[in-house]
C-alpha cells in the first residue's frame, strides 16, 4: 500500500510565512537602529571636534631674581605646562605656535617669543625674562617690596595657542589662575609654586 504524501496544511503555510516577514521586519528595523546609531555617533564626534579646547596646566612655575637693587630689578621664569585634549574625540592640529605671558596685578610685564610645539610633545617648557624696562617703577616697587618683605609674590599667566581647524578664530586663548611663589626661607633669589599645579580656563 503506497504512502500518501505529506501536504503541508494551509495553517502550517501561513505560519511559516509571518515566520519569514517577522524576521523580515527585525532585520530592517535592526539595521535602521544601527545606521541611526551611527549617523547620531558621527555628529555628536563633529560637534565636539568643532568645540574641542586643550586642557592646559602649569605643573610648575620657578621665579629666579637675576638682579635686584634699588633701581634695577631682572627676574626669570621658568614654566612646565602640560597641554592635552579635553577629551578623546577632539581633533586638533598637531603643530602650531604658542606665546606665554606673565602679569603681575593684571598688568603684562613679561611675554615669551612666539615658539612652535609639536603633538607629541604634551610638556611645554617656557622661559620668560624682565627686566626694569619691561615694567613701570610702580610694578617694579611693589615686587620688590613683595620678596623682600613678604618673601612671595603672586603672578598671573596666559597663554596663545595657535588653531589651524576650519571655522575657527585661528587662536585659543587660556587664562590661568593667580600663583604664588614663595622664597626659600633666608633667599631672596628662588621661588617656587605654593601650589601643586594651576589650571588655565579656556577665554572664548
Amino acid at each position: 500500500m503506497e504512502k500518501e504524501a505529506l501536504i503541508p496544511s494551509p495553517t502550517s503555510q501561513k505560519l511559516n510565512q509571518i515566520d519569514k516577514l517577522l524576521n523580515l521586519y527585525a532585520c530592517i528595523l535592526i539595521t535602521v537602529l544601527l545606521t541611526a546609531l551611527v549617523v547620531i555617533a558621527y555628529y555628536n564626534i563633529a560637534y565636539d571636534a568643532r568645540n574641542c579646547r586643550l586642557d592646559v596646566t602649569i605643573r610648575s612655575m620657578d621665579f629666579t631674581v637675576l638682579n635686584m637693587t634699588e633701581t634695577r630689578l631682572s627676574v626669570k621664569w621658568d614654566l612646565l605646562i602640560r597641554i592635552a585634549p579635553e577629551n578623546p574625540v577632539c581633533f586638533l592640529c598637531r603643530n602650531g605656535d604658542y606665546k606665554v605671558n606673565i602679569s603681575y596685578n593684571g598688568v603684562t610685564i613679561a611675554t615669551s617669543p612666539i615658539e612652535s610645539y609639536i603633538w607629541a610633545a604634551l610638556m611645554l617648557k617656557v622661559s620668560l625674562i624682565a627686566s626694569e624696562g619691561d615694567m613701570d617703577g610702580a610694578i617694579m616697587k611693589n615686587i620688590v617690596e613683595d620678596i623682600k618683605a613678604r618673601g612671595e609674590v603672586r603672578f598671573g599667566s596666559g597663554m596663545l595657542f595657535s588653531d589651524g581647524r576650519d571655522g575657527t578664530s585661528g587662536k585659543m586663548n587660556y587664562a590661568c589662575d593667580e600663583a604664588t611663589l614663595r622664597f626659600k626661607p633666608g633667599s631672596q633669589r628662588d621661588a617656587t609654586l605654593v601650589e601643586t599645579l594651576r589650571e588655565c580656563p579656556y577665554q572664548p
